[in-house]
């Protein structure tokens, strides 16, 4: 059995569709079986849509906090100490004395 040639979209072809689909009130499948278009690349297009149309929702949740150096009074231009505390009496302390 041989498939139709696969149709080139382009990205404003797709947000048509998309649109499309939200207005039609037709569950994703009924509408890309109707529209013969592959579902897994309809859903990768209308994720793509909704991280356009909210680019906070597309940010990675942040995995580092900002590292503020603040020199104390032991230290010198060549020592460092960073202190990390975690929380319930658990704190990691990292240094390197001037040499």
């Amino acid at each position: 059995m041989s498939h139709p040639p696969r149709q080139k979209r382009s990205p404003a072809q797709w947000q048509q569709l998309v649109e499309a689909q939200a207005a039609s009130g037709q569950s994703q499948v009924a509408f890309c079986t109707e529209h013969r278009l592959s579902r897994s690349s309809f859903q990768l297009w209308k994720r793509r849509s909704r991280l356009r149309q909210s680019p906070e929702a597309a940010a990675p949740p942040a995995l580092f906090a900002p590292l503020i150096s603040e020199p104390g009074p032991a230290e010198s231009d060549t020592g460092w100490t960073v202190e990390l505390d975690l929380g319930d009496g658990v704190c990691l302390r990292l240094g390197r004395s001037a040499s």
